[in-house]
């Protein structure tokens, strides 16, 4: 073992750190495929849901269509600082609490090739790749109002695979009188963050 070598920066770690994850080098061989080992990624950006039928204060069997948009200011891979994704989910839910379950895919890319027009085939984003994740999601009302849905789960195929993922969704205070109305709140839109971390 080379002990003169150059030696890892400590920042990473204390990026973890702040995010509450941990990220756990381990020493790699070359893999066939283009999997990157041993990443952390965190995004930000938006999405928006459609609900079936509409929410209301009062549990009910729903289905959830999401998609959305985020990009990824830490990201140990340049190839992978952007991103779409979305699925099906459903579950027992209402307007204040409810677990659901589904999956989520996720088309990668990067700022790079957005900007020179490279496209992949999925759905026009960048990079041209592809990860599924088998998730769980549980909602919760903050203090605040806001109504903020937390989903954990696993990558199962793709790039990344293994790797566990962590989304958290906020359904703002403001929209949450359609819970009110006899057809429910049937589609919303807010903010959303995307944590991933090889385990």
């Amino acid at each position: 073992m080379n002990t003169t070598g150059p030696r890892k920066p400590h920042g990473l770690a204390a990026v973890v750190a702040v995010m509450a994850a941990t990220l756990t080098p381990t020493a790699q061989t070359a893999h066939a495929d283009d999997r990157p080992t041993g990443a952390l990624l965190t995004c930000a950006g938006t999405v928006a849901a459609s609900y079936a039928p509409g929410l209301t204060f009062t549990p009910r069997a729903t289905s959830v269509t999401s998609r959305a948009v985020v990009g990824c200011p830490l990201s140990t891979d340049s190839r992978f600082t952007s991103a779409t994704f979305g699925g099906d989910s459903t579950g027992a839910l209402s307007c204040l609490l409810g677990p659901a379950g589904g999956t989520l895919t996720f088309h990668w890319g990067n700022d790079e090739g957005e900007r020179k027009g490279k496209m992949s085939p999925h759905h026009g984003d960048p990079g041209g790749t592809t990860s599924i994740a088998s998730i769980h999601s549980l909602a919760a009302v903050r203090p605040n109002g806001n109504i903020v849905t937390v989903s954990t789960g696993t990558i199962t195929d793709g790039v990344f695979k293994g790797a566990a993922v962590v989304t958290e969704v906020t359904l703002l205070a403001s929209r949450q009188a359609a819970c009110l109305t006899p057809q429910g709140l049937t589609s919303a839109s807010g903010p959303t963050t995307v944590t991933i971390t090889r385990v």
